[in-house]
Order: structure tokens, then sequence, then C-alpha cells
């Protein structure tokens, strides 16, 4: 069902399902909808253990900006999900395929060598529609969200969004 292969922006390069097994925590067989991403293993780990100030334990005091930007899915896991932070966007860009992306909410833009698409995955998870042309101030809230994310690097470049 989902478009794409693993190094792409596409939902079938991102998107894998997260299973856990922790008896007496996680109920066997339940299921949720919300959307975690790698970066937010650690924090979760640390909340699972009582640690409290990874940031401050962890960060790498050697860099102007550290991007412990995860957040504990702990209580997505003890079925309090009403309790659940949750990510306002979520970004990803690789070099090798030179491609970037934004998703907020259901709205997710994605860059191909700087050229922009934008799909609804609420009735497009095969992301088949680009809608760009029809709502070109969400593009351009997307765009503005991937230019303040990306941090340049001389090792792995990528075309930000036009």
């Amino acid at each position: 069902r989902l478009r794409g292969l693993k190094r792409q922006t596409y939902e079938g390069g991102i998107r894998i399902p997260f299973i856990v097994r922790w008896p007496k925590h996680v109920k066997a067989g339940s299921r949720s909808d919300t959307q975690i991403a790698f970066w937010d293993i650690m924090p979760t780990f640390c909340d699972i253990i009582g640690v409290k100030n990874y940031t401050d334990r962890y960060a790498n005091k050697q860099k102007t900006t550290d991007h412990f930007d995860g957040i504990s899915f702990l209580p997505t896991l003890r079925g309090k999900s009403k309790k659940q932070q949750t990510h306002d966007h979520l970004y990803w860009e690789f070099n090798e395929t030179d491609q970037v992306a934004v998703r907020k909410g259901d709205w997710k833009l994605i860059s191909k060598s700087g050229a922009c698409s934008l799909y609804n995955l609420a009735n497009d998870i095969h992301e088949d529609h680009d809608v760009a042309a029809e709502h070109p101030d969400i593009v351009e809230q997307l765009k503005a969200i991937a230019n303040e994310e990306h941090t340049p690097s001389q090792h792995f470049h990528v075309t930000m969004p036009k």
C-alpha cells in the first residue's frame, strides 16, 4: 500500500511498524496510531529507567547545537494516550536520494532535488495525488519548517525546497 523504498521520503521509505513486547506494562494486542520517530527511542528509554535530565546528561557540549528533540512515548506504551505529548511536525532528509520531507498532521511535503510535492495522507496514503498547486499556503509553511530544521553539512548535501 505504500509508495517508495528505504532512503526515500515516501511513506514506503520512512513508515514502519513499531512493535513492543513488555509484559505487565503494555497490553498484549494493543494498537496505537501515535506518530513516533527513531529520535523518540532515547527519551522513552530514559523515561523508563528514570533518567529525567537526559538532554543535560548526554548532550554533546562541544557542539553549539545538539539535537535532542525526541519525545518519550512512554504514556502511549502504558495506554495513557491522552497524556502523550506529540510532535508538531516530523522532518527527514536523505542525501543519498537528495530528498527532504516534512509531515505536519496529515500534510506531507516531499522535496526531491528541490522540487516540491504535497500530499494529504488522510486520503492519499500512497502519495499519488500532488495537491501542492491547490494548497500553496501549506507548501510555504512546510518549506519554512524544512529550512528551519535543516543543518548544513559539508559531508551530507541535500537540495532544500525551492
